[in-house]
Formats: C-alpha cells, sequence, structure tokens
C-alpha cells in the first residue's frame, strides 16, 4: 500500500468513527426533549395549575418527570433512566399505558406524536435521561 493510499484510508477511518461518535451523541432534555415537551404538551401541564400535578414548564420538566410517580400508576416513575417500558412517561406517549388514556390529548382524543419525537424521547430514556 502506497503512502497516499495510507493516508486516505486513514482519513476514511477517522470519518467514519467520528460520524460514529456524533451519532451516538447523548440527547439533552434542554436540547432535544424540552422543545417537544414545551411545544405539544406544556399548554395543559403548565401554568398555575397543570393537570395531574405535572409541570412542564420551561425549566422545571426535567425535575418534575425525574423525581415524581405517576398519580394514575404510583408505583411508576415517570421516568426510569436506561428503561423506557418502565417509564409511565413513555408508556403515556406510545399509547400503551393499562390506566389513563395516551398523551398529548386533544379536544377530540389523544394524538401521537410525530416518530422523529417519539424516537428521540425513547433515545433519550434508553441513553439515561440526561439534563
Amino acid at each position: 500500500m502506497t503512502r497516499t493510499e495510507m493516508t486516505t484510508l486513514a482519513l476514511l477511518l477517522a470519518a467514519v468513527v467520528t460520524s460514529a461518535v456524533r451519532a451516538e451523541a447523548p440527547l439533552s432534555y434542554a436540547k432535544d426533549i424540552e422543545p417537544v415537551f414545551q411545544k405539544e404538551c406544556a399548554d395543559c401541564h403548565g401554568g398555575a395549575s397543570p393537570k395531574k400535578g405535572l409541570d412542564l414548564s420551561q425549566g422545571k420538566g426535567y425535575a418534575n418527570l425525574l423525581q415524581h410517580k405517576s398519580q394514575e400508576e404510583p408505583l411508576m416513575q415517570f421516568v426510569k433512566t436506561g428503561d423506557p417500558a418502565a417509564s409511565y412517561l413513555w408508556l403515556k406517549l406510545s399509547h400503551a399505558t393499562k390506566e389513563g388514556r395516551g398523551m398529548p390529548r386533544t379536544t377530540f382524543g389523544a394524538k401521537t406524536l410525530p416518530k422523529a419525537d417519539l424516537d428521540a424521547v425513547n433515545n433519550w430514556i434508553t441513553q439515561g435521561a440526561n439534563p
């Protein structure tokens, strides 16, 4: 292998490794999840009287999700870091909960978040629910 070929191969491998590291960069609540909740959830879960006492107002949601349990399923945490299937938040958003109804709610029932948003929440929980 020539020196030029080795340099080209090294650059290619560096690009692949960099790409893989970027793809696995952990999601954060503040940057990746809170904007979704502000858009989709904060109208009901915010303000002076948030529904079910869950305040997802900007700057408050992370602590409320990580430090509290569900009112509908008192034995379940809203977010169990590393485990979406044991996180009440994920069960509500994926419409898989046995108690209560899926979220977010609309005037006509529940709607499903876009797949990209659901994937982000699932990955965020799986990656450890970083702030």
